[in-house]
């Protein structure tokens, strides 16, 4: 399986790189998985060590979409970073995170996180107000259609066991 990087640009701290197996990639669009060995933290909410992301990147989107499931293959959630100049190429993709993340929990309660963040940056003048007006609009838009986002990028998920792998299309 071929690797390529994640390259993850913040306005507030410093440039984030992580190694990913790439799944799918068409122009415009690329699938990643990346596993973690690590615990880790969304907020509040803890991803455990084993925990695998399925990353959706779109270069004609202000937003890029990771699916986590724990080890046995639930869905943890699917969290949503804002974003801006989602950039793809063979061996990387990258963007430029814009703070804001929408978590949606697997049974579709949505929270919104870092809003604080945005306030932090905006106050420090680190946002635009095009950057602005991106992080309203995709808010709106995200809390609105997450279901019909999610629904469209879910054969990637990984199978739930065999009773569900025959309900799945083929890949």
């Amino acid at each position: 399986m071929a690797t390529v990087e994640e390259i993850k640009i913040h306005k507030n701290k410093e440039t984030q790189r992580f190694r990913c197996d790439l799944v799918h990639c068409r122009p415009g669009y690329m699938v990643l998985s990346y596993t973690s060995s690590k615990p880790g933290k969304i907020s509040d909410i803890s991803i455990p060590p084993g925990s695998t992301t399925i990353a959706h990147y779109w270069q004609d989107r202000h937003y890029v979409l990771w699916r986590m499931f724990d080890v046995s293959g639930n869905l943890i959630g699917s969290l949503f970073h804002i974003c801006r100049n989602v950039n793809i190429s063979e061996s990387r993709v990258g963007y430029e995170d814009l703070l804001l993340d929408i978590w949606v929990a697997p049974d579709g309660i949505v929270r919104i996180l870092d809003e604080d963040e945005v306030e932090q940056c905006r106050q420090a003048r680190l946002l635009t107000a095009a950057e602005e007006e991106i992080i309203a609009m995709q808010k709106s838009h995200i809390t609105r259609d997450f279901a019909k986002i999610i629904a469209k990028v879910a054969d990637f998920d990984p199978d739930h066991g065999p009773d569900r792998a025959s309900d799945r299309p083929a890949r």
